[in-house]
């Protein structure tokens, strides 16, 4: 399928996320059997059960895979502990189809069996051969945090972003057309720019009060495990723009975001800005569905 056609990304989340400026991955129809999670028919769904527990579990794991390329010898992925196992092949799943564009593959056997990891996104294609640099590595994190989800439900979504990987075209626009949430940080490094975080979009704070409490993206981690993504507060504040948490938000997406909001004088001066951010949007009927304690859209 071409990155012209009018794809929509299926994913799971609670609260659905993830709009990237249009690249919609390809899709696992049911959920994959135990042990097979990387080999996916191409279709126009995508799993979205990525725990955050396992991404905060793997970080360390994760900065050992950054540091050299995905597939320098070809089609075949480089050596990692991820293979190993059924967890660590369905981390593999998402990292390779959130870094390598759609009809790109990488493949490697395990046990006597050779699982295969398609891309779909592609945000960061360089990695297939060289280390994943530091743009990169903040752009892989923002797909990967847009795809973790603590529930089941599976919901259409659309990724949008400041990338030639995330096109959108004008149905998908109509069809996805309320901004849940952004995502953004680092789950591969270890320097300022290390972190995970989440900030509200505009739909969900008109929808859902003037209270944060409110409109958190708890669909992001379910009530059993422990939450390594921290909520900065809101992308852009309604009420009050001057205490934002992105400082450019245009009409589809935000980006060059902070961990937390600004002050009346802006942020301050130690914290680091991400200009790799990833806006998710979903449909007006997921959006009345996951969200029931806001008002409803029409």
């Amino acid at each position: 399928m071409s990155r012209t056609d009018d794809l929509f990304l299926l994913v799971a989340g609670f609260t659905a996320l993830i709009a990237q400026t249009g690249c919609l991955a390809e899709a696992l129809e049911s959920e994959p059997a135990d042990g097979q999670v990387g080999s996916m028919d191409e279709a126009l769904t995508s799993m979205n059960r990525l725990s955050m527990n396992r991404l905060s579990m793997n970080r360390l794991s994760m900065n050992g895979l950054s540091s050299a390329g995905l597939s320098p010898s070809g089609s075949t992925l480089s050596s990692t502990e991820f293979i190993e196992t059924p967890e660590g092949r369905e981390l593999l799943t998402y990292v390779v189809r959130c870094a390598l564009p759609e009809g790109e593959s990488l493949s490697r056997a395990h046990g006597g069996v050779t699982y295969t990891f398609p891309g779909a996104v592609g945000l960061a294609p360089d990695w297939r051969l060289e280390p994943l640099d530091p743009v990169g590595q903040r752009w892989v994190s923002a797909c990967l945090l847009a795809h973790v989800n603590g529930y089941g439900a599976e919901v259409p979504i659309s990724l949008r972003g400041e990338h030639e990987a995330l096109e959108t075209t004008s149905t998908e626009r109509a069809q996805l057309d309320v901004q849940e949430a952004a995502f953004y940080g680092n789950l591969f490094g270890s320097g300022p720019d290390q972190g995970m975080y989440a900030c509200a979009g505009s739909t969900v704070q008109a929808q859902c009060g003037a209270s944060s409490s409110s409109y958190v993206p708890w669909r992001s981690c379910s009530a059993g495990e422990g939450c390594g993504l921290s909520f900065a507060g809101p992308c852009r504040d309604v009420a009050h723009p001057e205490l934002q948490t992105c400082e450019n938000t245009s009409a589809d997406f935000v980006e060059d975001c902070f961990a937390g909001a600004s002050g009346p004088d802006g942020w301050s001066g130690d914290q680091f800005k991400y200009p790799e951010v990833i806006t998710v949007y979903l449909t007006r009927g997921d959006f009345n569905t996951l969200y029931g304690g806001c008002t409803p859209l029409p």
